[in-house]
C-alpha cells in the first residue's frame, strides 16, 4: 500500500483502534544472507494522534522524567500526524493499542516456511531481536509499502 491508501482507510477512525498487519524482510547476519527471514506483525493500533498529546509523554514531562517533545529525529512530516517522508520513502505513524490485552502478534518465516522466533533468532542482527517485554514502543513508524492489511 502507499501512504495515501492507508490514511484514507484510517483517517476517519482517528484515535480509534484498528487492526493493521505489516511485514518486512528481517536484517540477518552476514553468514545468513542466503536466508529470507520475514517478520509479519499484526497489531491493534491508533493513528492520527499527536505524540506530544500522549498521556505518558505529558506525565513524563510534568514529572521531570523526560524532556519536551523534539522534532522528528529523521524525516519530515508530509501529512501530520499520519505520514513521514524520508529519502523518498513514506512511513506511517501508528500507536499501539491502549489495552494491555491487545499486544502485537508477530509471525516469522524462513524461506517462505513458518518458523518460530527461536529458530530465526540465531540468524538475526541484534537490532532485530526481541526487546524487553516492558519496553513497548510509544509508536510504530512503519514503511507504507510494508502494510499488507487494514481490517475493516
Amino acid at each position: 500500500m502507499n501512504a495515501n491508501e492507508i490514511i484514507s482507510q484510517v483517517e476517519s477512525r482517528r484515535g480509534r483502534h484498528v487492526k493493521v498487519t505489516w511485514q518486512r524482510v528481517a536484517k540477518v547476519l552476514k553468514g545468513a544472507s542466503s536466508l529470507l527471514i520475514v517478520k509479519r506483525t499484526s497489531a491493534w493500533v491508533r493513528s492520527g494522534i499527536d505524540y506530544a498529546n500522549l498521556n505518558v509523554v505529558k506525565e513524563g514531562i510534568a514529572n521531570g522524567e523526560r524532556g519536551e517533545v523534539q522534532p522528528l529525529p529523521w524525516g519530515e512530516w508530509i501529512q501530520f500526524p499520519f505520514i513521514i517522508g524520508h529519502k523518498g520513502t513514506e512511513y506511517v505513524r501508528l500507536y499501539p493499542a491502549t489495552f494491555d490485552n491487545l499486544k502485537p502478534e508477530v509471525e516469522w518465516s524462513i524461506n517462505g516456511r513458518p518458523a518460530s522466533y527461536e529458530s530465526c533468532e540465531q540468524y538475526l542482527l541484534s537490532s532485530e531481536k526481541r526487546k524487553d517485554e516492558d519496553d513497548r514502543p510509544l509508536c510504530f513508524t512503519v514503511k507504507a509499502e510494508s502494510v499488507i492489511d487494514i481490517a475493516d
